[in-house]
């Protein structure tokens, strides 16, 4: 785990670092070159003026006092050196001109007749000279004239420039860091005021949500997330409550029966029909809890996908005339039709799994809707797509319920309900769809009555066997 406002502050300090190094690389190399051309100007300028004093005839001024070079250096910082055809000084304006060494190249452009400048080294320092050539009245038999300039001055303003800059950017670095550490801190203190009050919901707060800092442009969607959460978590619970609540009462209720019908048993002696009467019942109690545990087991595997449908061309229509069959005999005071096109239709689905959905869904259509009414199950198909959907003739059920019945456990509307179930058969129905990557829905149809349909995908016609070759 790390810290984000320590790694926000780092990264906002180094972003600076990085910037002030580059401007202040950038302003101590303009003021580098700065110095350099005003070097060359100044070099110029007294070349300009030594070149009218020797055109004239007169000498070069000599400098009487300059005994120490360093102060000369310092004061001064010009040297004048005449030099013949061959290189040698004969006329300066210091002493420590004459032990100028000429720059070979310079020199011979010089003696062509160019202006030339360059940078050496003499002794422990380096100067910068331009060299041009004297004019004709030069005395002494003068060929050029070269004016030189010590770079230690612009070499020690520079380290002091450098030294001035480098601690500017480690002052404005530091600067940044605790101004970004600050700075983050502040920005993520809503952040830790809104994770304190998210902790302080707990499980009995059922309508307590967050409102610190929602008004926040930056913060409003993660307080949205949050309580869209809150919400989703609420409703999980409320439903996990009922469904625990529907699961105690759908075991009691078979099991209070058969206990019921035990102990009338056992009260007073019966014939052996009678007893195989109560057996009877209470094997129809054990059948019903059976079917309840095992559709709860087979939709916890579906949803944890622990079990995947054996996918396989499935003849649609046979399937829904054994649905269809084994309907009316679960129910003869309903009128059950098949209504599907007459050229066969096949899906890519598991068969079982296929004729447990179409069981359900007439199942839940017998269930909720009154006797003598009618059940249509509809197969309509196109290229690449088919549409099973179960329709009823009952009341229909409430918006405010529809929403709701393919939950676990969801009994639908009780004005629809005429016998109790388990409320999973749309639940398992459902899932077993979408484990098949189809689609599932259910609405009011206009007329009276209520659908429930699933979509699949179309399977290609199986090839039909062929005959085996050969005569009798």
């Amino acid at each position: 785990m790390y810290s984000l406002r320590r790694t926000l502050a780092v990264r906002f300090s180094l972003t600076m670092l990085v910037a002030l190094t580059l401007i202040a690389a950038w302003a101590f190399l303009g003021v580098h070159r700065a110095f350099r051309e005003d070097l060359d100007r100044g070099l110029n300028a007294a070349l300009s003026l030594e070149r009218d004093v020797l055109a004239a005839g007169s000498p070069i001024a000599l400098h009487t006092q300059a005994r120490d070079l360093k102060e000369f250096v310092r004061e001064v910082n010009r040297f004048v050196a005449l030099r013949d055809e061959t290189g040698r000084v004969v006329s300066s304006n210091v002493p420590f001109a004459e032990n100028l060494a000429p720059d070979t190249l310079l020199f011979r452009l010089a003696l062509e007749g160019q202006t030339v400048r360059g940078t050496q080294q003499w002794g422990e320092q380096r100067i910068r000279s331009v060299y041009a050539p004297a004019p004709a009245a030069a005395p002494l038999g003068g060929r050029v004239i070269q004016v030189a300039a010590s770079l230690t001055p612009i070499e020690e303003r520079n380290r002091r420039l450098l030294f001035f800059m480098a601690g500017t950017v480690l002052l404005g670095t530091l600067a940044t860091a605790f101004g970004a550490g600050w700075l983050s801190g502040s920005a993520l203190a809503p952040v830790a005021e809104i994770t304190a009050q998210a902790e302080s919901i707990q499980p009995e707060s059922k309508d307590h949500r967050i409102t610190i800092h929602a008004e926040a442009t930056e913060l409003a969607g993660l307080v949205r997330v949050l309580n869209g959460m809150l919400d989703r978590l609420s409703r999980a619970l409320k439903a996990q409550r009922r469904i625990i609540a529907d699961v105690g009462h759908d075991l009691r209720t078979p099991l209070t029966a058969m206990r019921g019908q035990v102990e009338v048993a056992l009260r007073t002696p019966r014939t052996e029909e009678q007893y195989r009467a109560v057996l009877r019942a209470v094997l129809e109690e054990i059948e019903h809890l059976t079917s309840i545990s095992e559709a709860m087991i087979l939709l916890a595997r579906l949803e944890a996908d622990a079990i995947r449908p054996k996918l396989e061309a499935v003849d649609l229509l046979a399937l829904a005339d054994s649905a269809i069959a084994k309907a009316r005999a679960r129910s003869g005071d309903h009128s059950l039709q098949l209504v599907s096109p007459s050229d066969a239709v096949y899906v890519q689905a598991d068969p079982r799994m296929l004729a447990l959905v179409l069981d359900q869904l007439l199942d839940n259509a017998l269930r909720h809707t009154p006797a003598g009414t009618g059940v249509q199950l509809w197969i309509e198909s196109d290229r690449e797509q088919v549409m099973v959907a179960v329709r009823d003739s009952g009341p229909g059920i409430s918006p405010d319920v529809l929403p709701e019945i393919f939950e676990h456990f969801s009994r639908g509307d009780q004005a629809r309900t005429r016998t109790a179930g388990a409320g999973l058969g749309l639940t398992l129905a459902r899932a077993i769809t979408l484990a098949h990557s189809g689609t599932i829905g259910a609405r009011n149809l206009p007329g009276g009555g209520f659908e429930v349909s699933i979509t699949l995908k179309r399977a290609a016609l199986p090839e039909p066997a062929s005959s085996p070759s050969g005569g009798p």
